[in-house]
């Protein structure tokens, strides 16, 4: 719809400029966030009519932004679509319990997106002159878009749920992002199946991360910034799944990548979750993929997989 506001919501600068000349193309009034929290903060500011988010990012993620957005009844009616690098039914469920409207896949074409713009524009006008709220004719107009068959996913109830379970890194506490994360006791059991790895000289850091990027359980060496190498290895599995379904290959199961002197090898544990191991060294893996191997079970059970 041409004059509407939308706020674009991502911690990378490309997607960004992309999504802004997209939108921008269309007639759509563009502003951008680089961060959860300042998109939070434009959105109470200047209100728009729809926010576009990526789902992981620094700090606070795509779906405790769209929570927050329709904590407020200020902002409750506005709808959220957000971005993920994986699309599957745990993303699709913790999209419907933030109150998203839809989920678009990375990478993203606009046959995929303007649809779906358009669907939630039309949805929010309509919801609100459902309840009766005092609404001016809008000042923007229908934009051509191409058929899609792909529906939107189901409306959520608004309100978020009430508490959620923090799951602790050595550091600082990681916002719940499993549908059914572990509990402490569990988490405690979780660590203590990653343990083993770290009888193995070679073996500097040992991590667990959910399918979402956030970093569920750390041990080993100090690293700067450990939630940020989290991002890193769910984008580096996004990439790789989606060069997968490109050439019609099976799901990724792991990843190797050598460094002077450092070895980084990623393998997935479960849709929801996956292992990742910082070596000194380049040789010796073996080994190592023999453990991996041998612990894959009790981190399954840890996790509740």
């Amino acid at each position: 719809m041409q004059g509407a506001k939308v706020l674009v919501v991502d911690d990378s600068t490309s997607v960004r400029k992309v999504l802004e000349k997209l939108l921008s193309s269309r007639g759509l009034v563009v502003t951008t966030s680089e961060t959860a929290e300042q998109g939070l903060e434009a959105v109470r500011q200047n209100t728009p009519h729809l926010v576009i988010a990526d789902v992981v990012m620094p700090g606070m993620s795509g779906f405790e932004l769209c929570q927050a957005i329709k904590m407020q009844a200020s902002t409750k009616s506005v709808p959220v679509i957000l971005i993920s690098g994986i699309i599957n039914e745990g993303v699709v469920s913790q999209a419907q319990q933030a109150g998203a409207f839809d989920v678009v896949s990375k990478p993203f074409t606009p046959d995929d997106l303007f649809p779906k713009i358009e669907r939630a524009l039309n949805a929010a006008r309509q919801s609100l002159q459902a309840v009766g709220e005092a609404i001016s004719t809008p000042s923007y107009a229908p934009i051509a878009t191409p058929s899609s068959t792909k529906e939107s996913i189901p409306q959520p109830p608004t309100t978020p749920p009430t508490s959620q379970a923090t799951y602790s890194s050595p550091q600082q506490a990681v916002p719940e992002t499993l549908e059914a994360q572990p509990t402490p006791p569990a988490r405690q059991a979780l660590l203590e199946e990653l343990r083993p790895f770290l009888d193995k000289p070679e073996i500097e850091s040992v991590f667990v991360v959910d399918n979402a990027g956030q970093l569920l359980a750390w041990l080993g060496q100090t690293l700067d910034e450990p939630e940020l190498l989290a991002t890193y290895i769910h984008t580096l599995l996004s990439i790789s799944s989606v060069m997968g379904e490109k050439y019609h290959l099976s799901s990724v199961q792991s990843l190797n990548l050598e460094y002077p002197g450092k070895t980084l090898i990623i393998n997935r544990i479960s849709e929801k979750a996956s292992l990742m191991l910082m070596l000194r060294g380049t040789g010796g893996t073996g080994v190592i993929r023999y453990l991996v191997l041998k612990q894959m079970p009790q981190l399954k059970a840890a996790l509740g997989n």
